[in-house]
């Protein structure tokens, strides 16, 4: 149809006129719903990528408070200054130090007691080193749980990222208005229950009494966190801290589970806590966009169970007791050396007619010199039974101390005859107590500047734990005068013996214990002639 037909046509104008007008409606409508499409998206994209940022701010701010939480730090109590850091500070990182030389002290009483060898003073000391413990303990739970110290640590990280895909205030921040909702304690959380803490130990240090929870991890054993252990009839717990593991984030649903105001640990309320949760929002114009997060402390960093400044003691004592007739008429001390006419009997009158004068020769065990070693066992007998008492102590100082070791520092141990008493004691190096070096002196010797020697009373009372084998008229020996009787000289004779006197402490005096040596001569005159 050519055009002169078309325009003879008007309806047909008309047509093409609407159609013409409906499809460029429907483009412009398209074109609309594409730049809406493509903004919705934008905005989207704006949305999500900004609460992504968002959310790495918070756990970046969560990371950077399981990392400072550390710093905080409270003075430690004059009992626990050897188990604190450098300036005397306890903090996260050293809290299972305190509570691991107050589970020591507490320890030993509980077998003093189970020994019945419980001095008047030690339930007092027991008492006295739990308390001044759970002081520090509260004093650093306070620290590590209060909010705004957790506010100050996220916002060193988090208050300097922007959620830059969104508009308006873009700085994140802590979450206020959620926090001031909640309790402090919904922040806090003591996670991996049962696993590993920093104390490191050695089952052989403890007194036979006291079990410990354990787990073992490589070829060490810790004490378990978070799981009450008793000593003394009081609970311990010790915060988890899982061996080589960096401070991670962890899901707020494992957080929740553990927190310390939904399961707390045993009765103990201020359990010191291992994991966080922090809250943070931006205000957008888009609107309110917020995140939380929770991470894990770990100070990545073991101690031994230790009492650090503390010692042992092993002393000699000498005794001479003169018989005659069977009758007891004198006691004197004798010194750590030979001394080869002593007087004890001084014209006693016999019933047989005459005086006595009495001698012996004392001292004689003693006669090979030399060192320590030789002195300890300068008369037969069991003598390792009672050096396992004293290697028990010593590990609560050093845990893998062997009696190897200890048998061999003794014969290092030059004996000075005119001592009595020898310390056994640590030297450190570590401004922190930590790489103890084992060491013997004289009483009168170079001991470190911390050791006390006039502490509070033990806590134990002293019982015999063994003997040694008695002999007779030797090592030492006996003679005598008679004058103005019928015979010179009677039949006399001599009995050698000794014992082990051990007198325990729990420590929190700094003396771990003192084993006596207590040797005793029996010096018989019978009055009848040889």
């Amino acid at each position: 149809m050519n055009k002169s037909a078309i325009n003879n046509r008007p309806h047909l104008r008309r047509r093409q006129r609407t159609a013409a007008g409906a499809s460029l409606i429907l483009v412009i409508f398209c074109a609309l719903g594409l730049v809406a499409l493509v903004v919705g998206v934008f905005q989207l994209y704006r949305l999500m990528g900004g609460s992504r940022e968002v959310r790495n701010a918070v756990d970046a701010g969560a990371l950077n408070l399981s990392k400072r939480i550390f710093e905080l730090r409270v003075p430690a109590d004059s009992n626990y200054n050897d188990v604190a850091d450098s300036n005397g500070q306890v903090g996260m990182s050293n809290i299972n130090r305190v509570w691991g030389k107050a589970y020591l002290i507490n320890a030993n009483i509980q077998q003093m007691q189970a020994d019945g060898q419980l001095g008047p003073a030690g339930l007092g000391n027991g008492d006295a080193a739990y308390q001044a413990a759970q002081n520090i303990n509260d004093q650093l739970y306070q620290e590590v749980s209060c909010r705004q110290k957790h506010s100050d640590f996220f916002n060193q990280v988090a208050g300097f990222k922007q959620a830059t895909l969104l508009s308006g205030d873009t700085t994140v921040t802590k979450d206020t208005h959620t926090g001031n909702q909640e309790s402090p304690m919904a922040s806090i959380a003591m996670v991996d229950r049962g696993d590993e803490s920093n104390i490191v130990f050695n089952p052989s240090q403890l007194p036979k009494m006291v079990k410990a929870s354990s787990v073992q991890h490589g070829n060490k054993d810790y004490l378990s966190g978070y799981t009450p252990m008793q000593a003394n009839n009081k609970s311990f717990s010790f915060t988890s801290f899982h061996v080589g593991e960096m401070p991670h984030l962890i899901s707020q649903d494992y957080f929740d589970k553990n927190r310390a105001d939904h399961a707390p640990v045993g009765s103990n309320g201020t359990a010191i806590p291992n994991a966080f949760k922090i809250d943070g929002t931006v205000q957008s114009t888009q609107g309110s966009l917020g995140a939380v997060a929770c991470a894990v402390a770990n100070p990545q960093r073991q101690y031994s169970l230790a009492i650090p400044h503390s010692y042992i003691v092993v002393n000699f004592h000498n005794t001479a007791k003169w018989f005659v007739e069977g009758k007891q008429v004198n006691q004197t001390n004798y010194g750590n050396k030979p001394e080869p006419s002593k007087q004890g009997v001084k014209q006693k009158q016999l019933s047989t007619g005459g005086f006595l004068d009495g001698f012996a020769s004392l001292g004689n065990e003693y006669s090979a010199g030399g060192s320590l070693w030789q002195m300890y066992n300068a008369l037969p007998g069991d003598h390792m039974t009672p050096l396992q008492k004293i290697l028990q102590r010593v590990q609560e100082i050093d845990p893998n101390y062997t009696i190897t070791q200890l048998q061999g520092l003794m014969q290092k141990t030059n004996f000075d005859p005119t001592v009595s008493a020898y310390y056994i004691f640590p030297v450190y190096h570590s401004p922190d107590q930590t790489d103890p070096s084992i060491q013997i002196a004289a009483a009168n010797g170079s001991l470190p500047p911390w050791l006390s020697k006039n502490g509070p009373p033990l806590d134990g009372i002293q019982m015999a734990i063994g003997d040694e084998t008695m002999t007779k008229d030797a090592p030492n020996t006996c003679t005598d005068y008679i004058t103005g009787g019928p015979f010179t000289s009677d039949k006399h004779y001599t009995q050698v013996s000794g014992k082990f006197l051990w007198t325990p402490g729990s420590g929190y005096g700094q003396c771990l214990g003192v084993m006596q040596m207590s040797r005793l001569t029996e010096i018989y005159f019978t009055g009848q002639p040889n």
